[in-house]
């Protein structure tokens, strides 16, 4: 409890403390010298509320957070509608008109977009630490198909766009959450995992030798994305239905995509939703076309 009092002593000071710095020099002075029983502290502050310590990445876990409202005014300067809490006149001054477009029509950040909305809430080397609590919260996903350092954010897409299931090439899987519910935010963590699995891969062929699959085509409610080359995947979100298809245009693919695109459900469940999520699978009958439980 010592070492909570002098941890919470600093709130007036500072958002965060440094699990290398701060917290080493506080565990002495209260006698807890051995970095084994700090942490198994910070485990137990962060198990009852009392601060938010994340253990995932090295630079997660070199960031005690004592004030989480820092998180969310800086995760809130990004996460918005940006017609009513941007000022675009500013971003064009700065030369960063086109960073914000992209970011809030495509949802394509740029470094240097998040550098500037963030240089209010964070020293620069912090920056790293809110893109990574991003990506682990399934919020943000590294873009790896430009040459600039771009990072996806499925919650700003904006583009409606939407593909009837009838459209769909290839045998379609059936996710269906009508029996409880499907919040918002599901999907779109979804695609964050199915952008990064999507990466870039040598050709076995001589004649290809740096093939790479095809850039994604995402909107706000369905998404096509090659998981690897020759394995096109649709998805789609159906709000009304309170579903997810899966539709795979390789047969040879199907039976693996599908099976990858559950397991990250599964991923979001328990990392994010708490495993509150409960849904059925149909599966669609390639001769009639009827979905099969």
């Amino acid at each position: 409890m010592a070492l909570l009092d002098q941890i919470h002593s600093k709130r007036n000071q500072s958002c965060y403390l440094t699990l290398s710095g701060d917290i080493r020099n506080l565990g002495l002075e209260v006698g807890i010298g051995s970095s084994v029983e700090q942490e198994t502290a910070l485990a137990l502050f962060h198990e009852r509320g009392l601060l938010i310590h994340l253990t995932s990445t090295a630079i997660l876990k070199d960031i005690v957070v004592i004030k989480p409202q820092w998180l969310v005014d800086a995760l809130g300067k990004v996460i918005c509608d940006g017609n009513l809490h941007i000022d675009k006149d500013q971003f064009k001054h700065v030369g960063l008109e086109e960073d914000l477009k992209a970011t809030f029509e495509k949802g394509l950040a740029s470094r240097d977009f998040l550098e500037y909305v963030w240089k209010g809430e964070c020293e620069l080397e912090q920056v790293d630490f809110f893109l990574d609590l991003m990506e682990r919260t399934m919020l943000l996903s590294r873009w790896n198909f430009s040459e600039n350092e771009l990072y996806l954010i499925p919650s700003l897409l904006t583009d409606h766009s939407f593909v009837e299931k009838e459209n769909f090439k290839g045998p379609r899987c059936v996710i269906d959450f009508s029996n409880s519910f499907l919040p918002n935010g599901v999907f779109q963590r979804l695609l964050c995992l199915c952008v990064a699995h999507s990466i870039r891969v040598k050709a076995n062929d001589d004649d290809a030798p740096n093939e790479l699959v095809m850039e994604p085509s995402l909107h706000k409610r369905c998404a096509t994305i090659e998981f690897e080359p020759g394995c096109i995947t649709h998805l789609l979100e159906d709000e009304y239905a309170q579903s997810i298809t899966i539709s795979v245009e390789n047969d040879e693919f199907a039976g693996k995509c599908i099976r990858v695109v559950q397991a990250m459900l599964r991923k979001v469940n328990h990392d994010v939703m708490g495993s509150g999520l409960h849904w059925d699978i149909y599966l669609e009958n390639g001769v009639t076309k009827e979905l099969m439980w």
